[in-house]
Order: C-alpha cells, then sequence, then structure tokens
C-alpha cells in the first residue's frame, strides 16, 4: 500500500534533522527500497524494508530516547525513527573510519553492502531525482528554518550532516612552560598556517588594540577580558595567525563585534508571525507571547535542543556568547568541555574571562581548525553557521559578511 508521499517526506525532514542526517536521503532510501509503501516483500518490511532483526536490533536507544515494541515495525512513521537511528550511526561510524563525509551512495552502502551491484548507482540517483520536489516543501511545512534543508542533487558527492556540534571532551591542558607549540585539537602538533611560525603556547596574538579598533561598540570590560585572556585559544589549537583570523571573522560576525551576546527575543506580535508562522499563524496566536522575552524564548525553543518542555529551558538557554551558544545541549556539553557548571549558571558564557575559552572551544568541536588551515571561509563558515559542511553555501546565513570579517581580520593578524 503506497503512502502519503507529502506527510512521508515532512516525517523524513522531522527525523533527518533531529538525527542530523539529510532527510532527502531518508526519502531516496525509501523510494529505491519500496517505492515509499507501507507493505511487506517477504521478510523485508514497510517503506524501508526492514527485517525484524534490523528492527528489533535498533528499536531501543537511551540517547536518542527511542523506545519501540517489536511489533511496532508496520508503522511507516516509527520506521522513519528508527531508520533515522540507523543513518545515523552508519553516518558516524564511516566518518570515524574515513575521516570525511560520506556520499548519499556511500552511506547507503555501509548500511547495505550487498546493494553493489552495477545498476545501484543509476538506480539510486533516480530515487533521489524522483523524491526531489517534495524536499522544500516538506522542509516549509514542518522547519522555521526550511532554508537548512535542500535536496541532494548528486548521490557520490559527499553529504553533509550529521556531525555532532559539539562533544563532551575535556579541552587539551596547556602546554608546560618551556615554549612548546600549542597542541591542535586532537593531540596532533598543528602545522603553522604557509609556513609561518605558530605563536609561542600561551602568549597569543590577539591584543586589546585590534579588539579596540575593531569592536568599537562592545563593553570596554568584555574586551579587556578578552586581551587578557586570549592565551586561551592557543591552549585548543587556534594558534596560528590564518586560525586565528578565521576564529574573529566567525565570532565578530556572530556576535555583532561584541554588541549582540546575548540573543534578543523581544519579538512583536507582526515579527513573530513573520519569522515563526507555524507557531504564530495569526495575531490571536501571539497573545502574551509579544514583547515577552521568556514566554516567547519557552515557546520557540522548548521541545527540541535538549529543552525540556514545561520548563524556562529555552528562555535560559537562549543564545549567547561569541559564537552564540543555544539549547541546553550545547550548554551542558561545552560546559563539561570547559570544566564550568553553564546549565546552573548559563550567564558565564558572557562573563568576559570565559568568552573566548567557550568560543574557541566550540569552534574546534565544530571541526573548522581543517577548513582555517585550507583557508575555506565557506566552510569554516558552514560548520559554525550550520554545524557542518555544506554544498550549497546558499543555506549559509551572512556568508558576505563573513567573507569581509576575514578580510579585516587578515589584515590584523598579517596574513597574506
Amino acid at each position: 500500500m503506497a503512502i502519503d508521499q507529502e506527510s512521508f517526506a515532512e516525517e523524513c525532514v522531522r527525523q533527518g534533522v533531529f538525527f542530523r542526517i539529510e532527510p532527502h536521503y531518508l526519502l531516496g532510501v525509501a523510494e529505491l527500497r519500496s517505492g515509499i509503501a507501507d507493505d511487506s516483500n517477504g521478510n523485508d518490511i514497510g517503506p524501508f524494508r526492514l527485517t525484524q532483526a534490523l528492527w528489533d536490533a535498533n528499536r531501543q536507544n537511551n540517547e536518542f530516547d527511542v523506545h519501540f515494541d517489536s511489533d511496532e515495525i508496520t508503522s511507516w512513521r516509527r520506521q522513519c525513527v528508527v531508520f533515522g537511528l540507523m543513518a545515523s550511526k552508519a553516518f558516524d561510524a564511516f566518518v570515524a573510519a574515513n575521516n570525511r563525509n560520506p556520499s548519499a551512495s556511500e552511506l547507503y552502502l555501509a548500511q547495505w553492502p550487498n546493494a553493489a551491484a552495477p545498476t545501484f548507482a543509476a538506480a539510486f540517483q533516480k530515487a533521489l531525482d524522483d523524491t526531489a520536489a517534495l524536499v522544500d516543501p516538506a522542509s516549509n511545512a514542518v522547519l522555521d528554518d526550511p532554508q537548512s534543508v535542500a535536496p541532494i542533487d548528486d548521490a557520490t558527492v559527499p553529504t553533509s550532516g550529521p556531525e555532532k556540534r559539539v562533544g563532551p571532551d575535556v579541552v587539551p591542558q596547556a602546554p608546560a612552560a618551556g615554549g612548546q607549540q600549542a597542541p591542535a585539537a586532537g593531540g596532533q602538533q598543528a602545522p603553522a598556517a604557509g609556513g609561518q611560525q605558530a605563536p609561542a603556547a600561551g602568549g597569543g596574538m590577539l591584543n586589546l588594540t585590534m579588539l579596540k579598533r575593531n569592536w568599537k561598540g562592545a563593553d570596554p570590560a568584555l574586551i579587556r577580558g578578552m586581551a587578557t585572556t586570549s592565551g586561551s585559544l592557543a591552549q585548543v589549537g587556534i594558534n596560528t595567525p590564518l586560525r586565528l583570523a578565521h576564529f574573529m571573522a566567525q565570532i565578530s560576525e556572530e556576535c555583532g563585534s561584541g554588541i549582540e551576546m546575548t540573543e534578543k527575543l523581544d519579538y512583536s506580535a507582526g515579527r513573530m508571525m513573520q519569522v515563526f508562522p507555524r507557531r504564530f499563524p495569526d495575531i490571536a496566536s501571539t497573545a502574551g507571547f509579544a514583547h515577552n522575552q521568556r514566554a516567547f524564548g519557552d515557546k520557540v525553543y522548548n521541545g527540541r535542543m535538549g529543552n525540556r518542555l514545561g520548563s524556562d529551558d529555552g528562555f535560559n538557554f537562549r543564545g549567547r556568547g561569541c559564537l552564540q551558544i543555544t539549547g541546553r545541549d550545547s550548554y551542558a556539553a561545552i560546559g563539561r568541555s570547559v570544566g564550568l557548571d553553564l546549565i546552573n549558571n548559563p550567564d558565564l558564557v558572557n562573563d568576559p574571562q570565559n568568552v573566548l575559552l567557550i568560543a574557541g572551544t566550540e569552534f574546534v568541536k565544530l571541526g573548522c581548525l581543517p577548513e582555517c588551515d585550507r583557508d575555506d571561509v565557506v566552510q569554516v563558515s558552514a560548520r559554525v553557521n550550520l554545524g557542518h559542511r555544506t554544498n550549497n553555501p546558499r543555506l549559509i546565513n551572512g556568508l558576505d559578511a563573513r567573507k569581509a570579517q576575514l578580510v579585516i581580520w587578515k589584515k590584523e593578524f598579517a596574513v597574506a
């Protein structure tokens, strides 16, 4: 029996975003394996043609709070959840083994290695092409930021998701005295960009003069704190002129050069309806939320990013800091990394003594350093703004402004 394709596409978008797998991959797999049908073919059941053994091996997962019964394999909606989880696991395993994202075809073959028939590549590309028109309408129906999801044009090009924004790893310790170079992320020695000598560990190259010149509207206490703690950047591997230029370009765009250190949630009724049309479809739905930052933050952000329903998490864990860390999960993960209790003290994110260490830690954990060393402003921007690499630069908010900031900061750090 065929499934309503629009409804199925919307569910693929929901689960793709949740598991940080490109939704079009889920759609394409279902089209290839079943024609998006909820019937069975022998032992292969439902739209993704899962066997009972595969279902039972993946229907329970505490990390993602997935808990289904054995007989729920026949629910196509629950299959979208479980297959999203399976794809996310396969994606992470591929990245760990190959140090890069898989293409859609590679991800499929990682999940079904026996599919490498001569006709597979063409058949899978056709399945993606046949479902491409479903992606944009489904994204518009489900997401507040539908531009963050795009069709996969080429099954052989590495996909974008699902690199985790941050992890709980401890920040590398500062090197022992003696002038050794700071370690790069992952414990390897950081190469100097363009053959330049990296600065001595702890010394840093960001200084108060640069910040006064380029962050003119920022609180003086903020830039003084940043100047005195600039050595923390070398501690996490941001330790060459090129890396520093890219880092400063990105945080300058993200926080308005120090002016917007806390996300403003003071929305008018009209603006709410424009930006969040599904949550505020008409003027009546905005009652109690207009110019009420706490109520608005809880309404918009609760139920995602680790924010609990029925709590003030949406407001408490709104965007803060140089990279606008957002959501309970990110506050918790970054807090563990830098040794600060950001869950009970979220305002510590904006403490002038912490802002660089917190932003630098997130920058490194997003995988930005290799992109910096390649001087690839598009992919550095993608990792900061989207959380992963992208094949579509149009998805990156403020890309032109990020490029302009990079020109400024390359000049400051004397990068040719």
